[in-house]
């Protein structure tokens, strides 16, 4: 899977490196068992080795990253447990997430962004142009999260999200466009418009579960998730 990374410019660059790093697995721009040499990375970024080992150092040691052979690190396959396990916490801390949203009173430019992100979303999936999609649809999981004044709580939904994020793109592009039923992404942002965190809360579960399932059904023998086969 082809990726396309921003040149740093700025200090500090262990820094942005990570965050750059982070923000590529959280939107599923590498695949489960996807070998990353920190020379790679290096090139990408447009920076020596020294702050992108760093970075990779800190994602292994966070479990994100598996320790690769001399100067790589490989990003995890994850097994139908494991999925099953991230499902039922992710369940509990975003849930929660947007229910607290849903009880906070927010400024008209949060939601009218909320809003645009779900309209692109749409609009990409109706073009069937879905490159970008993962991304947009980060960012809206994560708006909702930040309405929920918690920054904790973010920050640790943000590390069960990198754990998870790589399998996420096996979900473009049958899940998204042909399998996926009711949207709950127009239905959680409208529970939270009007305040009722049960619904939010109840959404943001079903939109979870309903993409874990999906997930789940394409576990080889070994119980291993892999990209389901292009017809």
């Amino acid at each position: 899977m082809t990726t396309s990374l921003k040149r740093i410019e700025r200090e500090p660059l262990w820094d942005l490196a990570h965050a750059q790093l982070r923000d590529a697995l959280l939107a599923g721009r590498f695949e489960p068992g996807t070998v990353l040499t920190l020379r790679f990375l290096a090139e990408q970024f447009g920076t020596s080795i020294t702050p992108v080992r760093d970075a990779v150092t800190r994602l292994v040691a966070q479990g994100v990253l598996q320790q690769g052979p001399r100067n790589s690190a490989i990003v995890p396959n994850l097994s139908r447990k494991e999925l099953a396990d991230l499902t039922v916490v992710r369940c509990a801390l975003e849930g929660r997430a947007a229910r607290e949203a849903a009880l906070q009173k927010h400024d008209a430019a949060a939601l009218r962004q909320l809003e645009e992100r779900l309209s692109k979303m749409q609009s990409l999936i109706q073009a069937r142009k879905l490159e970008s999609y993962l991304e947009h649809h980060r960012k809206f999981h994560f708006g909702i999260y930040a309405m929920s004044g918690i920054p904790l709580l973010v920050e640790t939904i943000e590390n069960m999200w990198l754990r998870c994020g790589p399998v996420l793109s096996f979900v473009i592009p049958e899940y998204v466009v042909l399998l996926k039923g009711w949207d709950h992404h127009t239905a959680a942002l409208k529970a939270i418009v009007a305040g009722d965190a049960a619904r939010a809360e109840a959404e943001i579960v079903a939109d979870i579960t309903e993409a874990a399932h999906y997930l789940g059904g394409l576990a080889d023998t070994t119980g291993q998730l892999r990209r389901p086969a292009i017809a």
